[in-house]
């Protein structure tokens, strides 16, 4: 019953226009209070005011960095609820994706779109993850596909792009999972795997988030890697 409560509670915190407008902004990452003062259209009073009561519920935390206050959704965990939230919404709504977003964008930490799935794909080809042992049909209704396990060849070829497996498996929360997306209705790689994946792509310079959207932009240099590692990107 404890755990209910807890989890109604979260609920109701999210439960609100607004707050859900925050909470959808800050799965692009960490942002500041003034670009969510510019993407609700609400006094930043009234923004902060929100932004206290997440705060009080765990789903938000602040830092600061210089003179700015950060916010960022706590945990991974609250992404996935959105993304889940979201994807029964789309059932019943015509979906509003760009081509952009279709092509390349993040899901909090990790890559999504055509991007996220071929890269997925690629990974299962050449042996670093193990495919998924989930019904084609599961697949389509299922938000999250569970954990996914490493292949044979997962040392050499995460290592050849400078990811730290083990660094990813010490992180505390789920190693390596499928997300079901939303858009190719196929898994991408998320977990910490997945987002020590994008991260060591960004600092390759292969693909480059643009600010203030989730839209992922992958750089020349970034398709001549991803096409050695054996992923083809359209034109």
């Amino acid at each position: 019953m404890r755990e209910q409560s807890a989890a109604v509670e979260l609920l109701q915190a999210m439960a609100d226009p607004v707050r859900f407008a925050l909470l959808e902004r800050m799965t692009s990452g960490p942002v500041a209070v003034s670009d969510l003062v510019a993407r609700t259209g609400h006094s930043q009073s009234k923004v902060s005011n929100h932004l206290a009561l997440l705060r009080r519920a765990a789903l938000v935390r602040a830092t600061k960095q210089g003179r700015q206050v950060l916010y960022e959704v706590r945990d991974p965990a609250v992404v996935e609820i959105m993304e889940t939230l979201l994807r029964s919404a789309r059932r019943n709504v015509s979906p509003q994706a760009t081509p952009a977003l279709m092509q390349a964008r993040c899901c909090y930490d990790h890559l999504a779109g055509r991007l996220g799935v071929g890269l997925f794909d690629t990974l299962v080809a050449r042996k670093a993850i193990a495919d998924l042992a989930v019904p084609a049909a599961t697949r389509k209704v299922r938000s999250g596909l569970g954990p996914v396990s490493l292949g044979p060849a997962a040392q050499p070829v995460f290592g050849r792009l400078g990811v730290d497996i083990e660094a990813a498996r010490r992180a505390k929360r789920q190693f390596a999972t499928a997300c079901l997306d939303w858009t190719e209705n196929r898994p991408h790689l998320g977990g910490a795997l997945g987002a020590a994946l994008l991260a060591r792509l960004q600092a390759l310079g292969w693909v480059e988030r643009v600010r203030g959207t989730r839209v992922v932009r992958v750089s020349t240099r970034g398709r001549r890697g991803l096409s050695e590692l054996g992923l083809q990107l359209p034109g």
